[in-house]
Order: C-alpha cells, then structure tokens, then sequence
C-alpha cells in the first residue's frame, strides 16, 4: 500500500524515521553512541554507525561533531 500511494516501500519511511531519531538523540542527549544504538533497537553498535553512514552520508560521530562545530 505504501509503495503504491507513495512509490516507495515502507522500509524507506522506517529508516528515515530512525535516522531522524538517531538524529535527535544525537544532538540532544548526552547519551553515547552504544546507548543510542541500543535505544532504537540496534543489538550491535557498530552496526548502527554502518546503518547510519549509509543513509545519513556521515557517521554519527561525525554528525554530531559537525552539529556542534
């Protein structure tokens, strides 16, 4: 049904929705990458930094060094 309102599959709306997350923890938590994997579900950190890499071109280390900066 998604892909057909939208023409994108719902699994694109699920990981812009946790990167938007990852996003907000990040720049509004002082919690620390392994946590915020943790939070949104990930059983393996460093999955979680290629899974953001990916669909946010930066890890999130970098991402939140840069909000900062």
């Amino acid at each position: 049904l998604c892909r057909k309102m939208t023409g994108s599959p719902a699994s694109d709306y699920i990981k812009q929705r946790v990167i938007l997350e990852a996003k907000r923890l990040l720049g509004n938590s002082d919690l620390t990458m392994k946590e915020i994997a943790y939070d949104l579900g990930f059983e393996d950190p460093s999955y979680f930094n290629r899974f953001f890499k990916k669909n946010a071109a930066y890890t999130p280390g970098d991402w939140r060094k840069n909000l900062f900066n």
